[in-house]
């Protein structure tokens, strides 16, 4: 339960993001995943369920200082609300302390496509058709749910134990609905479409340009240079 009256620091973030120091004591650290421009990913071990986890740990100030107050509070909103899709990853946990933020997503232990190609460079047709087809379900349910994505690339596609494609990082998503436009340019420089850069806006549409870029690499192991072909 929060106590009132909640600090600044805390209230801002509120209620997507529920004040607890408690819950972070039940996770452990085991190792680093990956880093990022507001915090750090760990694989964590929760011991009452003895399952692994994926913990984003985020600064608060850094948030502040980029002003990315309402984008971190969509990206758990977005996740919780469509992680139920079997390509989507899901977020079951979020909370705060004084100086952080907490997320704990579903640990999916396969690599993404990117070391997938490093490994084994293109991919068969086949394969490349079934992640394309994974993928797209996944953008179509986003898109039906009032989202646009904007980052994906091969980094933010896991894969889980049976090698099925996981879209994860929602840093960058937004809600839009069909027919509305968004002008902020972010993404992933070669996976970006043309009207990204462009002063008339842009929409959903700006994501299926992204599937194609990231099939072209699939097949032909190249990464393309994207609008600068």
């Amino acid at each position: 339960k929060t106590a009132w009256p909640v600090p600044l620091i805390e209230a801002i973030f509120l209620p997507n993001f529920k004040v607890s120091s408690d819950i972070t004591k039940s996770y452990k650290i085991i190792s680093p995943v990956a880093k990022g421009a507001f915090g750090n990913v760990y694989k964590v071990w929760k011991e009452d369920t003895h399952q692994y986890y994926a913990m984003k740990i985020l600064s608060k100030s850094k948030i502040l200082n980029e002003s990315c107050v309402a984008q971190v509070k969509d990206e758990v909103k977005i996740q919780t609300i469509c992680g139920h899709h079997p390509f989507i990853i899901d977020s079951p946990q979020y909370w705060q302390d004084r100086g952080r933020l907490y997320i704990v997503s579903n640990f999916v232990d396969g690599g993404d496509l990117f070391n997938l190609m490093e490994k084994y460079g293109a991919l068969p047709e086949d394969i490349v058709r079934l992640y394309v087809a994974e993928l797209a379900s996944a953008l179509d349910f986003l898109h039906n749910a009032g989202v646009i994505y904007r980052d994906l690339k091969a980094e933010n596609v896991l894969l889980d134990s049976n090698m099925h494609a996981v879209v994860v990082d929602f840093g960058l998503s937004k809600w839009l609905r069909y027919g509305e436009r968004t002008s902020t340019i972010c993404g992933t420089l070669n996976y970006m479409a043309p009207e990204v850069f462009s002063l008339q806006g842009y929409g959903h549409a700006v994501d299926w340009w992204s599937l194609g870029i990231l099939t072209y690499f699939l097949i032909t192991n190249k990464v393309s240079g994207g609008i600068f072909i």
